[in-house]
């Protein structure tokens, strides 16, 4: 791979001049924004499935390559011209001048050093496929501003805060007992063959979506849009703890375009919704989790990576965020799709081993819920006894956003 071209001769005199020890150099001071920015071949080795993150490229070429692993930088001129780096790393929103430049000032506009250039747009959504005000660089600023002025309470700070790094919330007895009652109700009426017009996903049985039948509560299975047809559910999946916080990130109001209603664990081995739930924009939805009872060890329990939400993308069909796109542009066959489905989920827990992320689990509390990214690497654990799981998953959009379901005509079939 050839290196990108830089000249940096100039900026490096401006910094000696200066008297400062200018270039980041070191694997403590990589900058993956930079590197990548600058070497535009190794997005197309990510991308192509050859390195897990520009670190990975660093580590095992570029080092030896002599490739800047991040800009120079001026602390004495940073700190001096921008007023606000003292007042942030005083309140402990950055260790030091090169930390608050990487994670806070470049977002802002800030420069590194006296003779590096102007970025056009610092505050764009990095995410190829865009996303929700909190997938902005500038999300943190954001959420700070309006705390100060307040506009946000210091619990829905201390929310968003969590929600932008880890890609999560868990909101603990989020649902008053009565609307989890009613809805623990009509779910075990939906798995009596109480709905007749309600189906249900069980691919142990069948490939296609099938009528209750009791064989289908010894495995595990799903029964699709259950809220259309129970008010209990609507209620549930609306409960004014979720609303609150899909408004926060939403900034209007939710649609629920889907549900899911459970009564064993998935067994699902760690996915990304994206790659499944279409929506016009494609990473502008969040999805919850709705413990209806109490989980135990062994049940099929929620498993998450916390942080996999910025992931570098999985791209199907050198094009597509989803599965479901890349067959409806008729980019592969079918064989070659699914080869790439499986490679998706691989890639997903060899960027979880790459960047040392723990596989975090939930023993859920009836009436807790998570809300979640629409990039976090989630599945469920494989089930080793009897219990249940019995929940409920919805996944929202803004209401303005066009999800899957309305363009029915589209949806491809296998």
């Amino acid at each position: 791979m050839s290196q990108a071209s830089e000249t940096i001769d100039d900026v490096a005199a401006t910094a000696a001049e200066a008297g400062v020890g200018a270039e980041a150099g070191g694997d403590d001071n990589f900058d993956e924004d930079y590197y990548l920015a600058v070497n535009p071949d190794v997005l197309d080795g990510i991308a192509a499935g050859y390195f897990v993150d520009g670190y990975h490229h660093y580590r095992l070429h570029g080092r030896d390559e002599g490739r800047a692993c991040a800009p120079l930088f001026d602390a004495a001129w940073y700190g001096r011209v921008y007023p606000m780096v003292a007042m942030d790393i005083e309140r402990g929103r950055a260790i030091d001048h090169w930390d608050h430049w990487r994670r806070i000032g470049r977002y802002r506009g800030y420069l590194p050093n006296p003779a590096a250039p102007r970025p056009e747009n610092p505050s764009r959504v990095r995410a190829r496929f865009g996303g929700l005000w909190t997938d902005a660089p500038d999300a943190a600023d954001v959420i700070a501003g309006r705390h100060s002025i307040g506009t946000l309470s210091d619990r829905n700070a201390e929310l968003l805060t969590g929600w932008i790094k880890d890609g999560y919330v868990i909101l603990p007895g989020a649902i008053p007992a009565h609307l989890l009652d009613a809805a623990g109700t009509d779910l075990d009426r939906a798995y009596q063959g109480g709905f007749a017009a309600l189906m249900f996903q069980c691919l142990s049985l069948n490939p296609n979506d099938i009528f209750w039948r009791p064989d289908i509560n010894a495995k595990p299975a799903k029964a699709p849009d259950l809220h259309w047809h129970s008010e209990a559910i609507r209620d549930l999946i609306f409960a004014p703890a979720i609303v609150e916080f899909l408004h926060l990130i939403f900034e209007r109001k939710p649609l629920a375009s889907q549900s899911l209603g459970f009564l064993r664990g998935s067994g699902q081995p760690a996915h990304q919704d994206t790659a499944y739930v279409v929506y016009s924009h494609a990473r502008r939805f969040a999805a919850s989790w709705i413990a209806l009872e109490d989980v135990t060890e062994g049940a099929g329990e929620l498993l998450y990576y916390p942080g996999s939400h910025e992931f570098p993308d999985f791209v199907y069909g050198e094009h597509y965020k989803s599965l479901h796109e890349a067959m409806r542009m008729n980019v592969a066959g079918g064989n070659s799709l699914r080869d790439a489905e499986e490679q998706h989920g691989q890639n997903l827990i060899r960027q979880a081993e790459h960047r040392r992320m723990a596989e975090h689990r939930l023993l859920a509390k009836a009436g807790d819920v998570l809300i979640w990214h629409a990039d976090l690497a989630h599945g469920g654990k494989p089930i080793s006894n009897n219990a249940t799981r019995r929940s409920v998953v919805t996944h929202y959009c803004p209401a303005d956003v066009a999800p899957l379901s309305f363009e029915a005509s589209l949806i491809p079939s296998y």
